[in-house]
């Protein structure tokens, strides 16, 4: 594909378009939905404005457990249909976005006197299975196997065969979902929104909603927006206003005529170990010793990600911006971990980092916990015209950005499509532009004499992350090969990265750099951050233009975010 330069130097250029037209659409909240909606209007030749109060992707959808997954766990609530929509998803984006949607094994074990016995192990994964391959072209990576315990002291070596309160492993499944970087697939979404846009559209970060245009009939058909990088206002029109905002989507409707509240939040939090001192060489699909809940042990590459837990949010705090792990948080999952997996002796010295994020659930009557809340979505309307999407699942952004896109015409407020593919559910289930196997772009770098340019480890990285575009970025080593040096030592960041990160996928910020353009907030070690943040600043301020004063409280920022993700 041709990059499409999307820089934040470009920004005032951005505003004025987004000022001299009527689009489409106008879409509150540039995260995984705000995405996907963005993507099915350019598909069908619509044009959107995207604006988000903070970075693209600052909110849950760089924040989860970085997988498209099925959730297995919802058959045992019978919610067969949210994981019909999930496998299938999950499955299109695998064999259509290879790079980023990649294979991960998953072992669910039964032990003797464990809540999941052998036979509810066996027919929720045949079920798996045939949920995600029936009458679908897109299958699963592989099936499922079921191993017994001999063979799997061999396969997981590091996992405990008994534990005292659950007794001795009777049986376990082994499935397969996907590994992802949520961030880098809500950026890599509206990039290629952007370029199917060919020019008509603007997606804008850091510009915050504070009002909306009415019409003569007082329907809304703009917003009134403040700028949070200079404190200018402008406003937007469009001939729909669509809130796609998450966890602050009652935030935002709070402003109309809806007059109620929808979103449930629950906090789930992360924490990262080298996968080395835990030994875990697939993923692990467990139940907590204290209270049953699930979570995950996810391996990637070298670190393994350990979570997610599920408490209400409200109760703990009502500051949707800054979710943070804790002390409690950590021990929670540590102690199930460090029971079943007894020879890692996990302690906070072993944390590289960690995450939180808030899940936007819809409120539900009569469900009282987090984890009972449903993940299904929502679409509503306020009486004056603003519609709203919440609740749902990661992996299935684009059935559910579908189904917007169609309500909104069903609505009245687009007119109906003008070929009869764009009404066909799936039309958008294509190929991502910048997706491709290891083996083709292997191809590439050969064809191009590229593979020496980088190390090995580099390579790998710059496929996974940037498909095709990682091609650009060895063109500019290859150019100029001390672009190619790592920024930290047996890290795969380098100057080429960060710059092709400045021109084509508008980080204002450094936080945006470090906290979702890549994954180095949480893969590199806490304690290594202050290095790399002042390294990413000084190129950051070549690009900018940036002052002494502007680069340091840059680096503060950072830091200061960092700080509160590691309480010892």
């Amino acid at each position: 594909m041709k990059e499409r330069a999307w820089s934040a130097r470009t920004r005032d250029l951005d505003i004025g378009k987004a000022q001299a037209k009527t689009f489409d659409l106008v879409i509150i909240g540039g995260g995984i939905n705000g995405a996907g909606l963005a993507r099915e209007a350019a598909l069908r030749n619509l044009s959107f404005c995207m604006v988000d109060k903070n970075d693209f992707a600052f909110g849950t959808s760089s924040r989860s457990s970085k997988l498209a997954h099925g959730g297995l766990r919802y058959l045992s609530s019978y919610d067969f249909k949210l994981v019909r929509e999930s496998v299938t998803e999950r499955n299109w984006l695998r064999v259509h976005f290879p790079n980023l949607v990649r294979p991960l094994g998953f072992s669910f074990c039964s032990f003797e006197k464990g809540k999941d016995k052998p036979s509810k192990i066996i027919q929720s994964l045949l079920v798996y299975d045939l949920l995600s391959d029936w009458r679908t072209p897109f299958k699963n990576y592989r099936r499922t196997r079921f191993f017994r315990p001999t063979f799997f002291e061999e396969f997981e070596p590091a996992f405990a065969l008994e534990e005292p309160a659950l007794g001795s492993l009777k049986i376990v499944g082994f499935y397969y979902d996907t590994n992802i970087d949520d961030a880098r697939l809500t950026l890599e979404t509206i990039k290629e929104s952007l370029v199917c846009a060919q020019g008509t559209s603007v997606a804008i970060n850091y510009a915050k909603v504070t009002g909306y245009l009415k019409d003569s009939r007082g329907r809304i058909h703009g917003i009134h927006v403040e700028d949070q990088l200079d404190s200018n206002g402008f406003e937007v029109r469009g001939k729909a206003v669509v809130a796609c905002g998450g966890i602050w989507t009652d935030e935002l409707m709070q402003a109309t005529e809806f007059g109620q509240s929808k979103i449930f939040p629950t906090k789930g939090v992360h924490i990262v170990v080298p996968n080395e001192r835990l030994g875990n060489r697939y993923a692990f699909g467990l139940r907590s010793l204290d209270d049953n809940r699930s979570f995950f042990v996810l391996r990637r590459g070298k670190v393994s990600v350990i979570g997610t837990t599920d408490t209400d949010y409200f109760k703990e705090s009502a500051n949707l911006d800054e979710p943070w792990c804790t002390k409690q948080d950590c021990d929670y999952l540590l102690h199930t971990v460090n029971r079943l997996f007894p020879h890692a002796r996990l302690t906070y010295e072993d944390i590289i980092g960690t995450y939180a994020g808030i899940r936007p659930l819809i409120k539900q009557e009569g469900a009282t916990s987090a984890s009972a809340v449903s993940r299904e979505h929502e679409i509503f309307a306020s009486p004056d015209g603003l519609v709203a999407i919440a609740g749902g699942k990661l992996t299935t952004f684009r059935q559910m950005a579908e189904e917007l896109l169609f309500s909104l015409v069903q609505r009245g407020h687009l007119p109906a499509f003008a070929r009869p593919e764009f009404t066909k559910p799936g039309f958008s289930k294509r190929p991502y532009l910048v997706g491709i196997t290891r083996a083709q772009f292997d191809g590439l770098i050969a064809e191009k004499g590229l593979a020496a340019h980088a190390s090995p480890e580099q390579l790998e990285y710059l496929h996974q992350q940037y498909g095709r575009e990682g091609i650009t970025i060895l063109d500019r080593i290859r150019t100029h090969p001390e672009l190619g040096q790592p920024l930290l030592e047996g890290y795969p960041h380098c100057q080429a990265e960060i710059e092709f990160i400045l021109e084509y996928e508008n980080a204002p910020r450094l936080i945006d750099i470090l906290c979702r353009r890549t994954e180095a907030q949480w893969m590199i070690w806490h304690y290594k951050q202050a290095d790399l943040a002042q390294k990413v600043a000084e190129i950051m301020a070549r690009y900018y233009g940036w002052t002494p004063e502007k680069k340091r409280a840059e680096i503060d920022h950072y830091l200061s975010y960092v700080k509160k993700t590691i309480w010892f």
